[in-house]
């Protein structure tokens, strides 16, 4: 597999999940980083040529509550 796109998201204050992205287009979690591990990764990916998606926007908006039916 080939793997050039990793994706994070921000669980807790200091606690970071990471996804691996391959090429067939599907996602494998991979760890869970604190602060410090997340950046040195990050820099690292950075400089091998890998893109690099902050996705915590976007899944607390996926995850958001939204009542079924309109309130009046």
């Amino acid at each position: 597999m080939y793997y050039k796109r990793i994706a994070y998201y921000q669980v807790d204050e200091n606690k970071y999940v990471t996804y691996l992205f391959p090429a067939y287009g599907s996602h494998l979690r991979y760890k869970i980083l604190n602060q410090q591990e997340l950046e040195d990764a990050l820099t690292k990916c950075k400089l091998a040529g890998w893109k690099v998606r902050n996705i915590t926007n976007l899944a607390n908006k996926m995850l958001e509550r939204k009542p079924k039916y309109p309130t009046r």
